[in-house]
């Protein structure tokens, strides 16, 4: 999944055909302007890619000319779940309206760390149950009219330091996430959320080797996938952030390789060019299996289908 640049130049999604496109607050236009844009877009792609945007509300709104203003997910969250839903809805249906067919919410994060910077007002409530049962109501709110993706797994909530700018390490145990961190999630993957978004984020309690969660089996693969049964997508965070190394174009065929589906990359099209050839590379000699990229690519195929970016074979 790729951004496109400031003016709009979709030559990067005409040669990659990526399986998604993201568009930042760049690309962002009117809904008119925002309607041609991705038209193009689809045009561009022989099969019609996920066209995905931030519009959480609150400080992270990536299309806001025309479109609704949307409050913070605290504050929808604070006058109960019908307001949630309702607000859900009425995103979604203007998402679709211009265009789009993924958004990057609900944050499924709980904040508890005294010096979280990150996500704030962005979560439905600082109490775990609490933002499941809003979480929940977000994406049934949404049903199917876009795909909804939870983040940022296992939580971004329990630590100190933005992983735009360097790689955070949750320090608490296993009890502890699990009390305070994984209950959103669950209550996302029970409410049928299409994807999922891994952070950045190392989690020794579960995995002591100390990798970034995006880049781990054991968090994606053992606990997403088997523990929770999550069945979707999953989608990593930007893999342009300063949280993973950005001189090394294996990181995306690892992620791959870790139980990731897709990778985004928002800003430069060389970095996904360069994780395609690895990733090429790995496949060739066997050190990524066929059968793992395979399983990817039909649960893409599976959630364009799910949410109407592709017909059904009859």
């Amino acid at each position: 999944m790729i951004g496109i640049p400031a003016g709009n130049d979709i030559s990067a999604v005409r040669e990659l055909q990526p399986g998604g496109v993201i568009l930042m607050g760049r690309n962002a236009g009117t809904p008119a302007e925002t309607r041609r844009l991705t038209q193009q877009i689809k045009d561009a792609c022989e099969i019609p890619p996920l066209i995905a945007v931030d519009q959480e509300g609150g400080r992270v709104q990536r299309l806001v000319d025309g479109f609704s203003k949307i409050p913070s997910m605290r504050e929808v969250g604070t006058k109960g779940a019908r307001a949630v839903s309702i607000c859900a809805m009425s995103v979604a249906a203007e998402l679709r309206d211009a265009g789009l067919n993924t958004n990057f919410a609900p944050v499924c994060d709980v904040p508890t760390h005294a010096q979280d910077t990150v996500i704030g007002e962005r979560a439905f409530s600082t109490d775990a149950i609490v933002a499941g049962l809003l979480a929940a109501e977000y994406i049934r709110g949404a049903g199917t009219t876009v795909l909804s993706c939870a983040k940022h797994f296992p939580g971004h909530g329990g630590v100190g330091v933005d992983s735009h700018q360097e790689l955070p390490t949750f320090a608490g145990t296993i009890e502890e996430l699990e009390e305070f961190h994984l209950p959103p999630f669950r209550a996302a993957i029970g409410a049928g959320v299409g994807a999922m978004m891994i952070g950045h984020i190392a989690v020794p309690c579960l995995d002591e080797n100390g990798v970034p969660a995006t880049l781990s089996a054991p968090i994606v693969t053992q606990l997403l996938r088997e523990e929770l049964n999550f069945r979707g997508l999953v989608i990593t965070d930007d893999l342009e952030m300063k949280a993973l190394p950005q001189n090394d174009d294996s990181v995306g065929a690892r992620a791959i390789a870790a139980g990731c589906d897709l990778l985004l990359f928002c800003h430069a099209p060389d970095k996904a060019r360069a994780a395609l050839e690895e990733i090429k590379v790995r496949l060739d000699s066997g050190v990524l299996s066929q059968a793992r990229v395979q399983d990817s690519l039909d649960r893409i195929e599976w959630a364009k289908k799910k949410f109407g970016v592709i017909a059904e074979r009859k």
